[in-house]
């Protein structure tokens, strides 16, 4: 294991890029994909199914998004809001966070669609989706 890896692990999440994104998507349905970037950038284009939450405005949802039950990639231009944000999202108790390495610069570098428009998946809309997939996730290991 490389130090990079022990330390995400020890932090609670790591920093991927865009060729791991589905591998966690499609183990985890209800990942919560937080956009911290500004309203401006994020109509310009986004990843669908994004939740847009300003960095700036990412303290009055903080307790929220820390109590989901599913994992949370926080995606920004380049990375280094995205680290901010699951530093805050980590001291508020959330383990399963994760950083979309590069953000969505390095997601276009990759050949991967970005939506333009404003379109964003609400937080509530976000949360009640994670809790839905975590229970429909119980329930498949209780009948197994």
């Amino acid at each position: 294991m490389s130090l990079f890896s022990s330390l995400a692990s020890m932090l609670g999440g790591s920093s991927f890029g865009p060729e791991q994104f589905d591998q966690v998507r499609a183990e985890y349905p209800g990942t919560i994909l937080l956009d911290v970037r500004t309203r401006n950038e994020f109509v310009q284009g986004h990843i669908d199914g994004s939740t847009l939450v300003p960095l700036d405005q990412l303290q009055a949802s903080l307790a929220q998004i820390a109590a989901a039950e599913a994992p949370v990639i926080v995606i920004c231009h380049s990375g280094s809001r995205a680290s901010s944000a699951a530093t805050a999202l980590r001291r508020a108790g959330k383990a399963d966070v994760h950083v979309l390495g590069g953000g969505v610069s390095s997601w276009a570098g990759h050949g991967r669609k970005l939506s333009p428009g404003a379109k964003d998946l609400p937080l509530r809309d976000a949360l009640k989706k994670a809790k839905k997939a975590a229970t429909a996730a119980a329930t498949e290991t209780t009948t197994a």
